[in-house]
């Protein structure tokens, strides 16, 4: 793997620190904060110690849990309903550091589920580089337009309209596009269970 590749994948700055400073400013144990967020004590602990690279739902379910202000996150849903509407606007979404994909939070943000799913986007050389997330975890990864390429540790492959890949996520990998017009995927991200 590239130099740049690897240096790219570092985890958000500070995410660990901000979780444990606003756990123990609230008074909370990691036990009483696994049970408020639903996320294993041991998840969290390796969070705060800047560890794992979470996944955007773990990050999104802290961030309620512990009232932090994460503007660009939300959900307006009726608890008394039984069709939950959320808007395109109010879809938890986060960008790419290249500012090229987008990726966009499709299951309920406030239920630790071991199943994940985002519609992910990028235009034309767009890259989504991650960290290593939790040993065990795979991603799957399925082509509704363009042409994508998936690093896996030192492996490619790539997926054209209609084809899936599945990899392992608990390595360096990555989801580029490598088409000349926009692409755009759904991607499954598959935790293992504890």
């Amino acid at each position: 793997m590239s130099r740049a590749l690897s240096r790219s994948l570092m985890p958000p700055p500070h995410l660990g620190e901000m979780v444990r400073k606003a756990r123990k400013e609230q008074g909370l144990t990691l036990e009483m904060l696994a049970e408020r967020c639903g996320i294993s004590k041991s998840m969290l602990s390796q969070i705060e110690r800047g560890a794992v690279n979470p996944t955007f739902t773990l990050v999104w379910n802290l961030a309620q849990s512990l009232g932090l202000d994460l503007s660009t996150l939300g959900e307006q849903a009726a608890s008394d309903h039984m069709i939950t509407h959320i808007p395109a606007y109010s879809t938890p979404s986060k960008g790419s550091a290249d500012g090229l994909c987008t990726v966009r939070l499709l299951n309920p943000p406030r239920t630790p589920m071991p199943i994940e799913w985002y519609d992910f986007s990028a235009a034309p050389g767009g890259a989504l580089l991650s960290q290593p997330h939790a040993p065990g975890t795979f991603e799957h990864l399925t082509c509704l337009k363009g042409t994508l390429e998936i690093e896996a540790g030192e492996k490619r492959a790539k997926a054209e309209e209609g084809d899936t890949l599945r990899y392992r996520a608990d390595q360096p990998h990555a989801i580029r596009n490598i088409g000349e017009g926009p692409a755009r995927a759904i991607l499954v991200v598959a935790q293992p269970q504890h």
